[in-house]
């Protein structure tokens, strides 16, 4: 297993390969979109607002801080937590699939983002072992890594939504017609019922408020997103605000068993 400095150079190669894909896929006519509808008539009931996806460079900023700032304290190792070369490095790469495949190869894309759930929630895991975290690791291995798996976590739900009226799922699976009928309108809604359950689940277990606020903004950008049914926006609503009151529950939690 890599440990030390070359784990820490291993993840900055990861990391540069995962910013030069999503450069690439910016630029080049490839990869991820987000309609609101597809050609053949079908909309994505969880179309969330344009800002939303604004959290990746927050992410991808603090990210950077956990590549680089181990880099830069060359006389000793600044984090308690491993550098997890490997499961970076896969997470990099399933990231790299998963943008580069985007709608074109909808199953496939969504296989790659589900397997990233996977990886993100061990290596989240991971940085909640860490008993008294200092400033550094709170900063650049706690927070990058909450807001990760917990936006991974609502964009693997949002994924699911889309699938079912992606046209080449539509085509061969179920007729257009059935997609559109409430029984996708009560899936979506169920998705963000699972959403909330397990943001609450995760946030309680490890006692982390983050989680809960990353599904909180991904829900309010749902509601502020314009909505084919009023009803996905209302629950969306209901559920950020939820969503927020418990991140507080758990932060005051938290502050009262430290003490």
């Amino acid at each position: 297993m890599l440990r030390g400095r070359s784990g820490h150079w291993l993840n900055l190669a990861s990391f540069a390969a995962l910013m030069a894909a999503n450069l690439a896929a910016a630029a080049l006519p490839f990869g991820l979109r987000r309609p609101q509808g597809f050609p053949h008539g079908l909309y994505v009931l969880l179309t969330p607002a344009g800002y939303t996806f604004t959290i990746w460079l927050l992410i991808y900023a603090l990210l950077t801080g956990w590549v680089l700032y181990p880099l830069l304290q060359p006389n000793r190792e600044p984090f308690s937590v491993t550098p997890m070369p490997v499961r970076f490095l896969l997470s990099c790469t399933l990231s790299i699939v998963w943008i580069t495949l985007g709608e074109r190869q909808p199953l496939l894309s969504i296989l790659a983002l589900f397997l990233l759930v996977f990886v993100a929630a061990s290596m989240y895991s991971s940085t909640r072992n860490i008993l008294r975290p200092s400033a550094a690791e709170i900063w650049f291995v706690r927070l990058p890594f909450s807001l990760y798996f917990g936006w991974i976590c609502v964009t693997a739900l949002a994924s699911v939504d889309a699938l079912l009226t992606h046209p080449s799922i539509s085509a061969t699976s179920i007729s257009a017609a059935s997609v559109s009928v409430p029984s996708h309108l009560g899936l979506t809604l169920l998705l963000l019922v699972v959403g909330i359950l397990s943001a609450c689940f995760v946030g309680f277990r490890w006692r982390d408020a983050i989680v809960p606020l990353t599904f909180a903004w991904g829900y309010g950008a749902i509601a502020a997103g314009p909505q084919l049914h009023q009803i996905v926006a209302i629950a969306s609503s209901a559920g950020a605000l939820a969503l927020i009151v418990y991140a507080l529950w758990i932060a005051f939690l938290r502050s009262h068993e430290r003490d």
